[in-house]
């Protein structure tokens, strides 16, 4: 009978694939529920956990390197194991079985493939073999007795901690099959942490610049430029000439950049911004963010008024401007005087629901623009921040809550956003803020709260409770707070420091649909999302200072090049829905759409 429920769903799945998705998540339970109140996320003691379950002793170097010893694949293995993981959409029944058999006596080896195999691209689902996904997700949990996940990104911290002439080999070799990207970006921190040990190099690292792996020797190039003596600008000079050789003859595009711009930022290397200049027209999209957000910052007011538009004649027409810049400016550049901190790291985060069901999810788009992560089977998702220490917060309107999960989905605290049972209507949040001291800025229905991560209260910061609903609202630079109000008199409020409303400063703007979206774009500047455009409003002056055509518009941006990234759109079967960067003179120079049927509700680029 269950063999027969599982043909159903595939079968379903096959027919449409998004609906497909829904059934096997609701066959494997895979809708959680609503989370609970949960205690603060303590990292320690949870690394402790992880390690505890699998026996592991965090000051036992040799230990934890055995661990991942045990899940490294050789290039042959690998092969073999994803020969056998394709194998699992067979045709034939009895073929898909044997199939889940054989990668299970891979053991914990085969834990970083199958997952990866479990991981639908939402920008192509048609290309996604479901039922490869859900025999991935039952073999994982055959192999899963102990969280791998977590054990791993434990291990590796532990071992950042703990001497021992291998762990960047070790790790080097395990980063293939790293369980996910934040195990990933945990190996980058303790390569670095460790490439320099009492003034020596470790060979390891040297040695890895030549790897056949393009994965392998970015991570080593970065260990060496970024790890040694933070208080210098050659951190390890030993690594340094071997770094930008490594970098001048690396011929994978991104991971040319990726070495070139480590040396311009933390090195403060001239000559590689000239290189991050020639080589513009050949960068992934995320990668020209990040190359345009270091020229802006260092061309300043001088910066040429040129955008990087849609199609690669553009960026080479945009390229020839930075290039006569840099020819001028160059000599009078000096990187040691320019205090750079990247405001672009080429990655874009996207909240997304599905209409049909209310359920969504929340996940993080490389510079390649593919899914670097994705945390799934959310609660109606409306809003997200990524936050400092990597964590995910999500404003879950359905379940009443913010919750902030790591990037698997695991939630680490639930924060509600009702103070009582009866105030439920007012606090199903829809828009979420980061405070620059940490706290969450949550607007809901009817009600605007302040919370901290690490206390269980909240804070009222406004209440309309059986009055005007609240469309949006946003802290301002400012300390004061701007609502935007779905009807009524006046649509934009202020509120002082202290939540009291300012009689003098109200103004009415164009009508805004129900969950609009405001944001602060400047001294006495707002940018909101009105009925089929966003408006920008001078407030001091009330008056409008820019606008835009956008359908039902659902967020914005106002990005450090000046332009504006605009959500629109209904996520109806004809595709409209989409992400959208716009000049100010309306230019578009690149979007970004799902497949149809998936609402992009926020995406925000970082």
């Amino acid at each position: 009978m269950l063999r027969w429920l599982n043909l159903c769903a595939i079968l379903l799945a096959a027919a449409s694939p998004a609906f497909g998705q829904i059934v096997l998540r609701k066959k494997l339970n895979l809708f959680p529920g609503v989370p609970t109140a949960a205690a603060v996320f303590d990292p320690v003691k949870a690394d402790k956990a992880a390690l505890a379950a699998a026996k592991i002793a965090p000051t036992d170097a040799a230990a934890l390197l055995a661990y991942f010893e045990r899940r490294i694949l050789t290039d042959a293995d690998a092969t073999r194991i994803q020969a056998v993981i394709q194998r699992l959409g067979a045709e034939s029944f009895d073929d898909r079985v044997r199939a889940m058999d054989e990668v299970e006596k891979f053991g914990p080896a085969a834990v970083g493939p199958l997952r990866k195999a479990t991981v639908v691209d939402s920008a192509d689902v048609n290309a996604a073999n479901f039922e490869i996904v859900y025999r991935a997700g039952e073999v994982l949990k055959r192999l899963e007795k102990v969280p791998h996940a977590g054990i791993a990104v434990a291990a590796v911290r532990a071992l950042a901690k703990v001497p021992h002439p291998r762990t960047t080999q070790v790790l080097l070799a395990f980063l293939p099959q790293a369980d996910d990207q934040a195990t990933a970006e945990e190996i980058q921190r303790t390569l670095t942490a460790v490439a320099s040990v009492g003034g020596k190099v470790d060979g390891h690292l040297i040695d890895a610049l030549k790897n056949s792996s393009a994965l392998k020797r970015v991570y080593a190039a970065t260990a060496l430029t970024q790890g040694g003596d933070a208080t210098q600008r050659v951190r390890i000079p030993e690594a340094y000439p071997k770094v930008v050789e490594a970098a001048r003859v690396e011929t994978v595009i991104d991971a040319k950049f990726a070495m070139t711009l480590g040396l311009a930022v933390t090195s403060r290397d001239k000559d590689a911004v000239g290189a991050i200049v020639g080589m513009l027209p050949d960068l992934p999209r995320g990668r020209l963010w990040q190359a345009e957000d270091l020229l802006l910052v260092l061309a300043g007011p001088d910066a040429p008024k040129v955008a990087f538009g849609a199609t690669k004649a553009a960026v080479v027409k945009a390229q020839a401007e930075w290039l006569a810049w840099w020819a001028k400016a160059s000599p009078a550049i000096n990187l040691d005087k320019i205090a750079y901190a990247p405001r672009i790291v080429g990655k874009t985060l996207l909240v997304v629901m599905d209409p049909r069901n209310g359920s969504g999810y929340v996940a993080e788009l490389g510079p390649d623009l593919k899914e670097r992560w994705k945390i799934v089977d959310l609660s109606t998702p409306y809003d997200a921040a990524v936050l400092s220490d990597g964590a995910v917060a999500v404003a879950e309107a359905n379940a009443y809550n913010v919750t902030v999960r790591d990037t698997t989905g695991k939630v680490l605290e639930v924060k509600p956003t009702t103070g009582a049972a009866n105030r439920q209507v007012n606090g199903s949040p829809h828009q979420l803020q980061l405070l620059p001291d940490g706290r969450f800025f949550v607007v809901c229905k009817n009600i605007v709260l302040e919370m901290a991560r690490d206390k269980p209260d909240l804070s009222v910061v406004f209440d309309r409770s059986n009055n005007y609903d609240i469309a949006s609202a946003t802290r301002l630079p400012n300390g004061e707070t701007a609502v935007l109000l779905q009807n009524g008199p006046d649509h934009l409020i202020f509120l002082d420091k202290a939540g009291k409303e300012i009689p003098e400063r109200k103004m009415k703007t164009g009508l805004p649909y129900y969950q609009s979206h405001i944001i602060s774009t400047g001294e006495d500047r707002v940018l909101i999302a009105e009925n089929q455009k966003v408006v920008e409003y001078d407030v001091k002056e009330k008056k409008v200072v820019w606008s835009h055509a956008a359908a039902t518009a659902r967020g914005m941006q106002r990005l450090p090049n000046g332009n504006t990234l605009i959500v629109e759109g209904n996520g109806s079967a004809d595709g409209s829905n989409r992400v959208v960067e716009v000049t100010t003179a309306g230019e578009e120079v690149w979007s970004h759409r799902l497949a149809a049927g998936l609402m992009i509700f926020r995406a925000y680029r970082r």
